[in-house]
């Protein structure tokens, strides 16, 4: 196995120009002065990092965060979906420009169908109860991951055009559109993209003694992605937003290479569409943030082989969220802040595969307090009322969600933190009525987060260096998983009982500018162990829980001269279990990644042409993060941007 005795800690990624511009010093922090209303890990990748990786989508970026796991179960297009510290889905909010991102179906948004195009900046945050533009339904949970765009108000130009073409290994091809205009009070952007890929890249699959080297076959797909946003600003302290986005995929799902059938064919084709309108108000010591949100997805699952009486299977799902939301802060004085807030979510499944059609309606509400006394003091309580329909009898339970931090200096360069919170998660609709595998006696999953930050900031001559540890546990009463209940072939969702998590967080970021040359490294490192307390008496009593490897980590270099930039990405992650029953058979290879890539923009009068390539898994490893899900060997992309 690979590092069996050093402390595997490695990945890489870059500091280029995103969309033509300057380049610039790496602008990655782990706290700053302007995230003072939020006591968290706060790790930013900026539009410059975002954009050289050439990340296929959301989930790869979010691969670089310490205590993010993502599970992805195929390549391009392929599902992605990620949690925190190894909690439930609904314990990590995914919040993209101002708005919660999620499915009624499986409670959490498959990562792979946001594209990493026009994303400015990404945040983790673990608590922040004084800040309007994080919806309360996120705040309630375990963790925050917010992401901006183009869209937001922040990314408001007064003219861009941009438009680029990529192409890559496996036939993957892709094109991009971003036009920005900015009037006096009016403001608009406009996004699109499509993508195709081919998908059919070689492999080599071990399965006990057995060696399988074929392609990947029924792996293609089709993608459209749209987005457009009015923003209109009638004085200094309003400013309202209109975003409509939707998107369009028909893909084909190769499964699992194990018992593979080379002539299946299975499809997975949807679309979803989502609508916003927003209001954001701010005069003296006020901030006010209003929202109104609709989702709809539409997916089909067909099987044009199965065999049953009509020789095929086709099931569809119609998932629909309805959510509103209004959140008032006020700041008493220079160290008190204050915030109210209270919203309301309405959510509805429909489908023939379901044992009924599911209904959910949340209310939530929520009390924020900022106290900069002795060092900062952060504290939030929240109220969530669920109403649903199971078995033809309506439930009604109310949660309380309390959270608080205080954080204070060691002096000029160093800072301390301690974090607790309490959250839980509702069973998603597809644990609770998806054909045999549902159950609707599943009970609410609760968690107890706590965690100590330390933190010190040195600059130096023309550079800084940041390091962050933290130390994290956390303890789970309630867990939802699949397992197998009479056989590996029969498997329903249950409610295991208990499960701890205890772990440590390191990241080491170091900056150093040299004239026109600019210098970055960060090393990330995840030491967590995660395991099943539920009955003493159980064969898998203190059993490490599927899927939460021990080890993984990052280190990233990069370096950038004028109009040129290169980097190299190394990422591992450790060994881990494809099922609780820690057995050598369900034991999973860890592994090591190897990328690179480079960059170079050209002035052209006014515009600016830019050109980058990445080479991915440059040793070829064959691995595979969810058990029979091959991923691609080495492969290329090459992107060419202009600018006007």
């Amino acid at each position: 196995m690979i590092l069996k005795i050093t402390i595997p800690t490695l990945l890489i990624i870059t500091s280029c120009p995103v969309f033509g511009q300057e380049v610039k010093p790496i602008e990655e922090v782990i706290i700053t002065p302007r995230n003072e209303k939020e006591n968290s890990i706060v790790i930013e990748l900026s539009a410059d990092k975002i954009q050289n990786k050439l990340a296929n989508d959301l989930g790869q970026l979010l691969t670089l965060f310490p205590g993010l796991q993502v599970k992805n179960y195929g390549d391009v297009g392929g599902l992605k979906t990620v949690s925190f510290r190894s909690l439930g889905a609904g314990h990590t909010a995914l919040v993209q420009d101002f708005t919660s991102l999620s499915t009624t179906q499986s409670g959490q948004a498959d990562l792979s169908n946001i594209p990493a195009d026009f994303v400015e900046k990404i945040e983790l945050i673990t608590l922040s109860p004084t800040r309007t533009d994080i919806p309360i339904h996120a705040k309630l949970a375990g963790a925050v991951v917010n992401v901006e765009s183009v869209h937001s108000y922040s990314g408001m130009n007064q003219k861009k055009i941009i438009v680029g073409a990529q192409a890559g290994s496996f036939d993957q091809y892709e094109g991009y559109l971003m036009l920005q205009k900015r009037f006096k009070k009016w403001a608009g952007t406009l996004s699109g993209k499509i993508r195709s890929y081919g998908g059919s890249y070689p492999y080599t699959y071990l399965n006990g003694n057995t060696t399988t080297r074929e392609h990947r076959q029924n792996n293609s797909l089709l993608e459209y992605f749209g987005t457009g946003s009015i923003h209109f600003s009638p004085n200094q302290n309003h400013q309202f937003q209109l975003r409509i986005s939707g998107n369009d995929y028909k893909k084909e799902l190769a499964g699992a290479v194990i018992f593979y059938n080379s002539n299946a064919a299975q499809y997975l084709n949807g679309y979803g569409l989502n609508g916003s309108l927003n209001h954001r108000f701010k005069k003296n010591n006020w901030s006010v943030f209003s929202s109104v949100n609709y989702q709809k997805n539409n997916l089909q699952y067909l099987d044009s082989t199965y065999l049953n009486s009509l020789g095929y299977l086709d099931q569809r799902f119609y998932a629909t969220q309805l959510d509103f939301q209004s959140q008032v802060a006020y700041s008493i004085t220079k160290k008190i802040d204050i915030l109210l807030g209270s919203s309301f979510i309405s959510e509805s499944l429909d489908g023939k595969s379901l044992n009924g059609n599911p209904f959910r309606n949340s209310s939530e509400s929520i009390i924020g307090f900022e106290w900069k006394a002795v060092g900062r003091i952060l504290a939030q309580v929240g109220a969530q009322g669920i109403f649903e329909k199971r078995d033809s009898i309506l439930k009604t339970q109310w949660n309380l969600l309390p959270a608080v931090s205080w954080s204070f200096d060691l002096g000029k360069k160093n800072k301390l933190s301690l974090v607790y919170r309490y959250t839980c998660r509702q069973p998603t609709f597809s644990e609770l009525y998806y054909q045999q595998i549902g159950n609707t006696k599943l009970r609410t999953e609760k968690a107890h987060i706590a965690s100590i930050r330390y933190e010190l900031v040195l600059p130096f001559k023309k550079g800084v260096s940041q390091t962050m540890i933290q130390p994290f546990y956390s303890y789970i009463n309630d867990k939802i998983l699949a397992i197998p209940t009479k056989n590996l072939f029969i498997w329903s969702i249950q409610n295991i009982g208990k499960s701890d998590a205890a772990g440590i967080e390191f990241t080491q970021f170091i900056q150093k500018k040299i004239k026109n040359h600019t210098l970055g490294a960060r090393v990330n490192y995840t030491f967590q162990y995660t395991q099943d307390l539920s009955d003493s008496k159980s064969s898998t009593y203190r059993d490490i829980l599927s899927y939460s490897p021990l080890h993984s980590g990052s280190l990233e270099l990069d370096y950038s001269w004028k109009k040129f930039s290169c980097f190299v990405l190394l990422s591992y992650l450790g060994e881990r279990y494809a099922l609780n029953q820690n057995i050598p058979s369900n034991l999973l290879d860890d592994y090591l990644l190897l990328d690179a890539g480079v960059a170079y923009t050209q002035q052209l009068k006014q515009n600016e042409l830019t050109i980058r390539l990445t080479v991915n898994n440059i040793t070829n490893q064959q691995y595979n993060y969810i058990n029979y899900f091959v991923m691609p060997g080495t492969h290329f992309n090459i992107r060419l941007q202009y600018a006007l």
